[in-house]
């Protein structure tokens, strides 16, 4: 029989309402305003049950628990709680939580692990026992890296092995099938060929790119001898080899040391290439394999051949020192020593080359195998020593221009490069014509100055040549004969003289020869023109007559008969004229005209030899006074 409640009761009820929790389950009290009989109910929310708790190689663990019952109408959600933390993998955690009863979690280091599971409906919780589950191996956490070989020749296969493992060594077998794998730390070889690993399919994939590699029970090792893991090295030397993933990376790396190749050329190098005429240059040599790694196998003396240089200007021929120190000419073998591929020189021993030809040139070197590419070297001019002349001929006509060039020479006959600027050159070697003209060179700036005073040339890289026509080395000689022109800046000076051969110029004028006076002074240079002073009153002149070219160099064989007629100012006389000059032998008259003054009085008189048969050339004229 239902009783009722007292009145006070069911006012307290009606105005307080709790929620116990009681070994694992939740228990609700209700109450209630009102009037009438009334009963009391309590709600029970059970804590679920973990079922299961596997473990798994690779640090997962599986976990299973029982459903719980709403203790009313709504959804219930479970949270997993692993070691008082969130787990990882598809199991729910507290901030999402899920209702599913089963979940995988991930990630796991190797030891015992502690699980629960909260149920929750609307603001009640239930909370299971906890379960444990050990992991003997655990997550994937770096690789490790074997090689069929740790010292592999370049370009040579070397198999690799790769295993995945965890935190504490062991082999993550659950770390299977293809992964694309980055392979690192290997340079290319100088030659520029890239270090590769063979992927799953057997194609060489360049370090630095991904390559898909297969696993099987955690660890991927080479199939069918070329696919999935054959390295290939292209740089000697030591290096260290390393592989990711992306997630996980190889820990310790791979270190291995490749072995060059066998020689398969060989290059030169020089310590300078543009060295000074007869300056030492120190030479290279070293031999390569077929990637350009020196190929340390090249040892011991070799019989070497240098070429492509060649003699200086004066005939020094280009040498390298052999292994003993002496040197030899480009051309010829010439003993070196190699030490593991390279061979440099040692004091003046093993390489020290010379050259003496200024300009471009190439060098090269053959062991009768192998011989080197081309190198490039410019040889600079030593000091400036000696000067050297040409001329535009070496046979010019009296009188007529005769370009020059002098160039400034070092010890090896190159040209001088810097020689350059303004020099005073004294010239040497010629002498006057009869008629006094001297030989002259024309200086900068076109004057025309005689032979022994200081000239001034202008050098550009050595060389004086000749500009505007009429400046800066336009040389005139002027007596008919074998001249040997010399010049020196007072400090160095032609080793030898340019030979020339000066021929006479065309029949041009008429000149006066053995003249005589009687009293008085017979002016210097008394030729084409002369000056007779103080001759007094009958006073004589006599003179022969010749005709010469325009620099008064004598005239012979004129094949044809020439007369000349001499007259002077009234008031004198002239005795034998006109005279005849001869068409053979030298055109020169055999006889004298004379010259008589008046007999009183001063005088100035002008006496003028003209032709009056034949060729007409200029006249001769002197002047004679009192």
């Amino acid at each position: 029989m239902r009783q009722a409640l007292p009145t006070g009761m069911a006012g307290a009820l009606a105005s307080a309402a709790s929620i116990v929790v009681l070994c694992g389950s939740a228990f609700a009290y209700f109450s209630a305003t009102g009037t009438g009989d009334a009963t009391a109910s309590v709600a029970k929310f059970s804590a679920p049950t973990i079922s299961s708790a596997l473990p798994a190689v690779g640090g997962t663990v599986a976990l299973t628990w029982t459903a719980v019952t709403a203790p009313g109408s709504g959804t219930v959600s479970y949270a997993v709680i692993r070691d008082s933390n969130e787990p990882a993998g598809n199991c729910p955690t507290i901030s999402s939580r899920g209702t599913d009863l089963t979940c995988t979690d991930s990630g796991l280091e190797v030891g015992t692990h502690t699980y629960t599971v909260t149920a929750k409906w609307r603001t009640w919780n239930s909370t299971s026992g906890s379960t444990q589950a050990k992991i003997t191996i655990g997550a994937a956490t770096h690789f490790t890296i074997g090689a069929a070989s740790t010292t592999p020749g370049v370009s040579v296969a070397d198999n690799l092995t790769i295993s995945a493992l965890d935190e504490k060594g062991s082999t993550v077998t659950t770390y299977t099938g293809s992964h694309s794998l980055t392979f690192s730390g290997a340079s290319a070889s100088p030659s520029g060929t890239n270090p590769t690993v063979a992927n799953s399919s057997g194609t060489a994939i360049a370090f630095g790119s991904a390559t898909a590699i297969s696993f099987t029970a955690g660890v991927a090792t080479i199939t069918s001898s070329t696919k999935n893991g054959v390295m290939k090295l292209y740089k000697s030397g030591a290096t260290s080899i390393s592989v990711s993933d992306g997630s996980i990376e190889s820990e310790p790396d791979l270190a291995v040391t490749v072995a060059p190749g066998a020689a398969s050329k060989i290059t030169l190098s020089a310590a300078s290439t543009t060295p000074t005429a007869g300056a030492a240059d120190n030479l290279t040599t070293t031999a390569l394999d077929a990637y350009s790694n020196v190929a340390t196998s090249y040892t011991g003396s070799r019989s070497l051949t240098f070429s492509t240089a060649s003699a200086s200007p004066s005939g020094e021929s280009p040498t390298v020192t052999d292994s003993s120190g002496a040197a030899i000419a480009f051309g010829s073998a010439t003993a070196i020593d190699f030490t593991a591929g390279v061979a440099s020189v040692s004091g003046v021993n093993n390489g020290v080359m010379k050259l003496y030809k200024s300009g471009s040139t190439s060098l090269k070197v053959s062991d009768g195998t192998f011989t080197s590419a081309a190198v490039t070297a410019t040889v600079a001019a030593a000091t400036a020593v000696k000067l050297s002349l040409s001329a535009a001929s070496a046979t010019p006509v009296a009188g007529a221009a005769d370009n020059l060039t002098t160039t400034a020479l070092d010890t090896y006959g190159n040209t001088a490069t810097a020689y350059t600027g303004a020099h005073n050159i004294t010239f040497s070697g010629a002498t006057a014509s009869p008629s006094g003209a001297a030989p002259t060179v024309a200086n900068s700036s076109g004057t025309a100055v005689p032979f022994g005073t200081a000239t001034a040339i202008s050098f550009t890289a050595g060389v004086a040549t000749v500009v505007s026509s009429t400046k800066n080395g336009v040389m005139k000689l002027n007596k008919v004969e074998a001249a040997s022109i010399t010049a020196t800046d007072g400090s160095i000076s032609t080793s030898s003289g340019l030979a020339i051969t000066v021929s006479i110029g065309a029949a041009a004028k008429l000149s006066l020869t053995h003249v005589t006076i009687s009293a008085g002074n017979l002016g210097a240079g008394c030729f084409f023109t002369c000056a007779i002073t103080s001759l007094g009153n009958s006073g004589t002149v006599k003179a022969n007559v010749a005709v010469t070219d325009s620099v008064g160099n004598p005239i012979s064989e004129l094949s044809t008969g020439h007369a000349v007629k001499i007259t002077a100012t009234a008031g004198s006389t002239i005795a034998g004229t006109p005279l005849a000059i001869p068409s053979t032998g030298v055109a020169e008259t055999a006889a004298q005209f004379t010259y008589t003054s008046k007999s009183s009085g001063t005088f100035n008189d002008t006496i003028t030899v003209a032709t009056s048969e034949g060729t007409v050339y200029t006249s001769a004229t002197a002047t004679t006074s009192r």
